[in-house]
């Protein structure tokens, strides 16, 4: 695999240069690596990684609310948004105005949702794709 790895990566650069591109005239975007930071944060090199994601309670279950592109926001402003108030709240800065501007955030992107869950995540990236793999999650605050 390592002798394909220069190929690789130059696809991989051809690739985001055109979704860029088409993404430019208003198109949608053709390649999935092109949003995902692949390159320029990658988690692989990390034991452990953290992320904060909301919840919300529909009937008996807890379900993960999901990064969904809007006019307003793409997928990456959406978990930057998320991670840095949920930062915030959890180290308690501004706490009380950190919750505020989230529950603002989250009226502009998803109104219908309401008693949201701010939970942060950790996990070990070199699990992934293994049997062995969890996800630990902690309850940072109730939106």
């Amino acid at each position: 695999m390592q002798k394909y790895t220069r190929y690789l990566f130059f696809i991989s650069l051809f690739l985001s240069l055109t979704s860029l591109y088409i993404i430019e005239k208003g198109g949608k975007e053709i390649y999935p690596f092109y949003s995902w930071k692949l390159f320029t944060n990658p988690s692989g090199s990390a034991k452990s990684e953290e992320q904060y994601r909301l919840y919300r309670i529909e009937g008996n279950d807890t379900i993960r609310v999901l990064y969904q592109a809007t006019e307003m926001y793409d997928e990456n402003n959406l978990a930057l948004i998320t991670g840095f108030y949920g930062k915030k709240i959890e180290k308690n800065e501004n706490r009380e105005s950190s919750i505020r501007k989230m529950k603002i955030f989250m009226k502009s992107y998803r109104p219908e949702y309401n008693d949201l869950y701010l939970y942060k995540e950790s996990f070990n990236p070199w699990d992934l794709g293994q049997s062995n793999f969890k996800i630990n999650k902690k309850l940072i605050t109730k939106l």
